[in-house]
């Protein structure tokens, strides 16, 4: 898998290109608080988090072997509406936080995704800016 080609299409905010493009059908994704099976419970999930939010992934550093790949990731958030509901904290229209997260990708043969796992820390906290 092409990881530069990765990040310039998830910043295309295309979510379902992306999952096509680079999630494996039986995708196993498991977060601080929520594990997803296959390619529509994380479209779903990708259509919930994004609802009225523009995410940002900006890769301050990753290493990879073999058909694993660990990044650290500093992403942006911009509400173009209030979302109180935000897991990260509750964002109005136009503001923007940025969360750490550290994330472990694993890939099947033909390079897609077949597992991610990710964890983050607080917004804010220790991040970089854009």
């Amino acid at each position: 898998m092409d990881f530069q080609q990765y990040m310039a299409d998830f910043n295309t905010g295309d979510d379902e290109r992306l999952v096509e493009k680079y999630y494996h059908p039986d995708i196993v994704f498991t977060g601080s608080t929520r594990k997803l099976h296959g390619k529509q419970e994380l479209l779903g999930f990708l259509r919930w988090a994004h609802n009225g939010i523009r995410e940002i992934i900006r890769v301050q550093s990753y290493a990879q072997q073999s058909n694993k790949l660990f990044a650290e990731i500093d992403m942006d958030f911009r509400a173009s509406k209030d979302r109180p509901d935000f897991p990260f904290k509750a964002l109005k229209t136009g503001e923007m936080t940025t969360v750490k997260f550290f994330v472990a990708y694993t890939f099947a043969p033909d390079g897609r995704i077949t597992e991610l796992k990710s964890a983050t820390w607080p917004a804010e906290y220790e991040v970089t800016k854009p």
